[in-house]
């Protein structure tokens, strides 16, 4: 085990569904090496298995979903920024003109508009086109 197993075991251990392309481009080496990486970790042992921490009052979260027209010029830069945002779970950039779709997760309600107005609506290129809360999950 290396400086370069510890980095990908440190990100793992933050977020275990976090992408082998993100962790690549966190530790500096290639999305193939960190997959390689991570399958000879699991092997030999050092990663177990992946988990989730959850307490019994913790508070369902709030959830909605952001449709967002961008300015196609700016849409490396556009995602780039989103994909920094803490509260945006998933990201999905659509064929056609339908542009990008974002799930959020807040604890509630009323961290929504901040979160428009703070984090998503300033990021330049960004157009916010509908915005719906998910009231149930079916599947």
């Amino acid at each position: 085990m290396d400086v370069i197993d510890l980095k990908i075991l440190e990100e793992l251990k933050e977020n275990s569904r976090i992408s082998f392309n993100d962790i690549s481009q966190r530790v500096g080496k290639t999305e193939a090496t960190v997959r390689r990486r991570v399958k000879k970790l699991e092997e030999d042992g050092t990663i177990k298995r992946y988990t989730i921490e959850y307490t019994i009052n913790s508070k369902p979260k709030t959830r909605a979903t952001v449709k967002i027209e961008p300015d196609f010029k700016e849409i490396k830069t556009i995602m780039k920024e989103l994909i920094e945002i803490e509260e945006i779970t998933d990201i999905w950039r659509l064929s056609g003109d339908c542009g990008l779709f974002i799930k959020v997760e807040i604890p509630s309600i009323e961290q929504f508009n901040p979160l428009i107005e703070e984090k998503i609506s300033p990021i330049k290129g960004v157009k916010i086109m509908e915005t719906c809360f998910i009231t149930d999950i079916i599947k």
